[in-house]
């Protein structure tokens, strides 16, 4: 991941916190717009297939332990 890829990650964080704690449904509607544009953006900048498996191994990392 380049350094540019980590900041946009880093922006994608901190806007998905920001929405998960919007009570507003016109800001969460403009936010939740802005989060996926984010996304895709980082996505195209990483390749599908990568972006893909960096996603799945980040939800490993956190999922609950058996």
């Amino acid at each position: 991941m380049t350094d540019s890829q980590r900041i946009q990650l880093r922006a994608i964080i901190d806007l998905n916190w920001e929405l998960s704690q919007e009570k507003d449904i016109t800001k969460l509607w403009e936010k939740g717009r802005e989060l996926n544009q984010m996304k895709k953006t980082l996505r195209d900048d990483m390749g599908h297939e990568e972006y893909d498996h960096f996603m799945e191994m980040g939800r490993q990392m956190f999922l609950p332990k058996k």
